[in-house]
């Protein structure tokens, strides 16, 4: 792995094993992250937020997760996140108050904070947003160019603004592939 140029790999709370994390990947709480086993983060992530992250999960580029250290996204187990995905797990409506980081919440409008869940076999499709307190049951997912605002239902494809079901997920082929996968690596 090359170093990163934003923060230490050992500054992070845990790290597991086969962890592959972008020379530009930016960590802003690196001490509030958990990294398991078998896991890629691609550069040009930025990450300031709480974020635990199971095996085998995938951040592509250029995704952002946010909304300070009290809110945790968690990613669970064969998980990904394609391509400019933002998990948001603090937002406001920008009706009535200062929107920004770098004022005391008594001067902000109606922020809403919370954790995210992305359930195992899920998938956040690229340019897609995820607001807070929102959780991707086991193998639900988000198509590409939508917006996550309630919980998706398992084994269910959503897509649109705000998304929609659209249909059912193999869940099955699904599973039988994860049993396959883990028999021919030895667990």
């Amino acid at each position: 792995m090359t170093d990163n140029i934003f923060f230490n790999k050992s500054d992070l709370k845990s790290c597991g094993k086969n962890v592959i994390i972008g020379k530009t990947v930016r960590i802003r709480y690196p001490e509030k992250v958990e990294i398991g086993d078998n896991v890629i983060i691609d550069d040009f992530c930025y990450i300031s937020t709480s974020l635990r992250i199971e095996n085998y999960v995938h951040i592509s580029s250029g995704c952002k997760f946010i909304g300070g250290k009290e809110s945790l996204i968690e990613m669970k187990e064969f998980s990904t996140c394609a391509p400019n995905v933002v998990l948001a797990s603090g937002s406001d409506d920008y009706v009535a108050g200062i929107a920004t980081p770098l004022v005391q919440d008594k001067f902000k409008g109606n922020v809403q904070r919370g954790d995210i869940t992305i359930g195992r076999h899920s998938i956040v499709g690229a340019n897609s947003c995820v607001m807070p307190n929102v959780i991707f049951n086991d193998g639900s997912c988000l198509g590409a160019l939508s917006l996550a605002k309630e919980d998706l239902d398992s084994w269910s494809l959503f897509a649109g603004i705000p998304a929609k079901l659209v249909k059912s997920r193999n869940k099955k082929k699904i599973l039988d592939l994860e049993n396959s996968f883990i028999k021919s690596h030895g667990k």
